[in-house]
């Protein structure tokens, strides 16, 4: 195995510690200075397209460089031209061919490693003061640092997505002014508002195992003053193909709910929504 091969396999060992140990925000920088040690590299940094008339240098090290300011029009001309692929300059063009010439005016090499971290697109960049023959190994190192470097960046762009989704429909359902309960049938997972946690006597609202919604639910029941007829509803319920009921009464002390039993199928969850309203 060569040297890069091996720094190949280091950088994917290091970043995969770090996928699973730490923050997907830092991951950006982190690996920027991983690549930079790697590659003995004088100058690594992130340049992100921020808007159309401002391209800003983040994660820099030298870190004098973080929030320069490039005109980011010249440099999407040069990646169009290049097909977006990786770009390898054993000479620095000269400077009006160098589109990078604020920050690589001192160097002698240098590689420009598209990333595509939507809503904002960026480069990765690399400089050397001395030149680099970027012979076939280390070409082939850098190309499974980009590929890595894409597909931690796909899934951590993923995992925000879902985790706003989530958060965001959570606001929702919190706010709705019915106890609702979902309990998924894998056993495992269930959630519940706040209207419902309050409802049940549960701590709080969010994810709650089935059991203790099971459980809750199971006592509330028990403490209704018509739970002949809640069993009889109920045994409908479990026997229907439809699986479901609405407008079942369920008669406490001090208030009367009204009770919906929905199935919730896709393809990602199975299990009932429970939903308690007071008429």
């Amino acid at each position: 195995m060569s040297t890069w091969e091996r720094k190949a396999l280091n950088f994917i060992n290091q970043t995969s510690r770090w996928d699973k140990d730490k923050h997907i925000s830092s991951f950006l920088a982190f690996s920027i200075s991983l690549v930079k040690n790697l590659t003995a590299a004088d100058i690594a940094l992130q340049l992100e397209f921020e808007d159309e008339e401002t391209a800003k240098v983040k994660c820099a090290s030298p870190v004098h460089l973080n929030d320069l300011v490039l005109n980011p029009e010249p440099i999407k001309k040069l990646l169009y031209t290049q097909g977006f692929k990786t770009i390898y300059w054993r000479e620095i063009p000269p400077p009006k061919e160098n589109v990078l010439q604020e920050i690589l005016q001192a160097f002698s090499s240098a590689i420009i490693i598209p990333l595509n971290t939507m809503p904002n697109n960026s480069l990765l960049v690399l400089g050397w003061s001395s030149p680099q023959q970027f012979e076939g190994d280390f070409l082939e190192c850098i190309e499974t640092i980009r590929l890595r470097l894409k597909e931690v960046l796909l899934q951590s762009q993923q995992q925000l997505y879902f985790q706003r989704t989530a958060i965001r429909f959570a606001a929702i359902l919190h706010t709705i002014p019915y106890a609702l309960v979902f309990i998924n049938n894998d056993g495992f997972s269930g959630w519940v508002n706040q209207e419902g946690a309050t409802l049940l006597g549960l701590s709080g609202p969010g994810e709650q195992l089935p059991a203790i919604l099971s459980e809750a639910m199971m006592q509330l029941r028990n403490n209704a003053l018509n739970i002949d007829e809640i069993y009889k509803e109920a045994v409908q319920l479990f026997s229907s193909p439809e699986n479901s009921i609405s407008n079942w009464i369920w008669k406490l002390e001090h208030k009367t709910l009204k009770v919906s039993c929905l199935p919730v199928t896709t393809q990602q969850i199975s299990g009932r929504l429970w939903i308690f309203e007071q008429p």
